[in-house]
Order: structure tokens, then C-alpha cells, then sequence
């Protein structure tokens, strides 16, 4: 059986405010919950061009767990906002980011079902080939 989980990694993320902002857009909070009975604040939206999607590592859906060392743990979505906009021009975030892995715990061998179809193929393919070669 294979499934799809995920992995969790923090990491600090330091972005220069350009003139539009920080270039990306925020949800979450204890009035505007994200996910069922989160409170936390997510990224929803990479902006072009913006400070966070120039330097690559920010991405949707990570989820913002402190602003130059302030978590915002139980704050309104209001109050995080406010966070961001006072934050100066200089910020580093600790982000909380969602890596896909994959289990594989039945699937015994590393090859791919399409490859093992290719080799069966091929195998008959050359049995068939030797035993006509055989008969002439």
C-alpha cells in the first residue's frame, strides 16, 4: 500500500519589505480560522515580483509561527496584520513548512509498475524471438 504524508520543518526565513510589502498575502487567526480549529496564520498568496517570491522560499501554505521573534499564537487575523505592517523594513519569519514524503511499505521493489511492464515485455519479446530463430 502507498500513501502520501507529510513532514514538518521550521525555518527562518529573512525578507527586505519592498514598496508593496513583504509580497505575499496572510489568513488564519482566532476569528478567521484556516483550517478546522487552527488558529494559525498560513500564507495564501505569492505575489510576482514581491520580496517572498524573489527570494523563492516562502510558500504557499506555509504557516508564519513567529514575526522577528513574536509568535502570533492567538492572535486575530486583525492583530497579525498589524504585526506585519510594524515589523520595519528588515523581517525574518519562522515559518512552519509542509513536506510531502512518500511510504511505500508493501511496494517491495524501487521499480516503477510502467518499468517492470517494459521488462516483462522485453523478456518475452526475446524468448518468443530465440524459440522462431530456433525453428529455422
Amino acid at each position: 500500500m502507498s500513501y502520501t504524508s507529510f513532514d514538518t520543518l521550521t525555518e527562518e526565513i529573512s525578507l527586505k519589505r519592498g514598496t508593496s510589502g513583504l509580497g505575499f498575502n496572510i489568513i488564519g487567526g482566532t476569528d478567521h480560522q484556516h483550517f478546522c480549529s487552527s488558529n494559525a496564520i498560513y500564507v495564501t498568496k505569492i505575489k510576482e515580483d514581491g520580496p517572498a517570491a524573489l527570494d523563492g522560499r516562502l510558500k504557499e501554505q506555509d504557516q508564519i509561527l513567529a514575526i522577528n521573534g513574536r509568535e502570533l499564537c492567538n492572535v486575530t487575523h486583525q492583530e497579525a496584520v498589524e504585526i506585519f505592517r510594524n515589523s520595519g523594513d528588515e523581517v525574518t519569519l519562522l515559518v512552519l513548512k509542509k513536506i510531502k514524503t512518500k511510504n511505500n511499505q508493501n511496494e517491495k521493489s524501487g521499480l516503477s509498475p510502467l518499468v517492470l511492464a517494459v521488462l516483462g515485455i522485453t523478456v518475452l519479446a526475446m524468448f518468443a524471438y530465440v524459440k522462431y530463430r530456433r525453428r529455422l
